[in-house]
């Protein structure tokens, strides 16, 4: 087990020099210069070009490569471009509304995506089966954005339950600022547990619904084995592996956030970070931001291996076969 895990995790730092080399050179061939966005419009050509000058924006690719490769080894990426704060600062504060609404989606969504899924797979066609699968097929076809400006509108524009936009009322502090938190929480959190947890009940329904046919199951409920004892030590064991993966693979988007959903609450988390440096053209924040979300994504991916390696011992074997 420890020489697999070893080994995928050798995997990650290829992968992560590659991505570190393509993120660079795309952003780098985005229009407009570090200086015309630091200065503006207003600005004259000589004094974009003296900025750019000072910025090192005009040395050889390989150069400004060396030292950008320096600055992510560091963790120093710099200045925003839009408002001139430590990029790493920006980070701290967006991360932090980021997981107030992640970390809750994920707990919940898994719970509930779990139960309903093996309840809805253990008895296919059965009533519930047949609200529920219909249900949480149509919340998986419909757009993010389309479910978030409906719900705005329904809840906090007509029926005025909870507040348009942003993140806190000012002026309040103590239980007063933590009452209005989870006021502007309610509606964003809702929507991303929705849509998580269609997602996690539909994978947990048909890999339920998949192992129950399978030879030894038919096998154990043959030789007398009660129903509970065949869901919790067969189905539900053999059903953990690609959950369990799914999962894990959720957690790389933790804090690159749901960009959709934020935009619309106006949520200043780490998808609205990604989302204004891109339509700013801040270079320093969107490379960061986009390395951080490949890191997350290639970490999750690492652990989702190892758990199923853990749980399924069938992947170590097949490991050390091809080893």
């Amino acid at each position: 087990m420890l020489r697999y895990a070893l080994k995928r995790t050798l995997i990650i730092i290829p992968t992560m020099l590659l991505i570190i080399f393509i993120v660079y050179f795309i952003l780098h061939l985005m229009p407009n210069t570090p200086g015309r966005i630091i200065l503006g419009i207003q600005a004259t050509q000589e004094q974009v070009d003296a900025l750019n000058d000072s910025l090192g924006y005009n040395d050889p690719l390989p150069t400004q490569y060396a030292r950008y490769m320096k600055s992510v080894l560091t963790l120093d990426f710099g200045l925003s471009y839009t408002n001139q704060k430590p990029v790493i600062e920006n980070f701290r504060s967006a991360a932090y509304w980021t997981l107030l609404l992640s970390v809750p989606t994920l707990i919940i969504s898994c719970i509930l995506g779990a139960v309903l899924g093996i309840h809805a797979g253990i008895r296919p066609g059965g009533l519930f089966d047949r609200i529920a699968t219909p249900f949480f097929l149509f919340l998986n076809t419909i757009p993010s954005n389309c479910l978030s400006l409906l719900l705005l509108i329904a809840f906090a524009y007509k029926l005025k339950w909870v507040p348009i936009n942003g993140m806190v009322s000012p002026g309040l502090s103590g239980a007063a600022r933590t009452a209005s938190i989870v006021q502007h929480m309610i509606l964003p959190l809702c929507i991303l547990i929705l849509f998580r947890t269609s997602g996690d009940f539909m994978l947990m329904k048909s890999t339920v619904s998949q192992i129950r046919q399978e030879e030894y199951i038919l096998t154990a409920r043959a030789k007398g084995i009660g129903q509970n004892k065949v869901l919790f030590r067969h189905v539900l064991k053999n059903a953990l592996v690609p959950y369990s993966t799914s999962l894990c693979m959720q957690l790389g988007g933790l804090l690159s956030g749901a960009m959709v959903v934020e935009v619309v609450f106006g949520w200043k988390g780490m998808g609205q970070m990604m989302y204004n440096a891109v339509s700013c053209r801040d270079f320093a924040t969107a490379q960061f931001c986009f390395l951080l979300s490949a890191l997350c994504v290639v970490l999750s991916n690492l652990l989702g291996d190892i758990v199923a390696a853990a749980i399924d011992p069938r992947i170590r074997e097949e490991a050390a076969e091809r080893a």
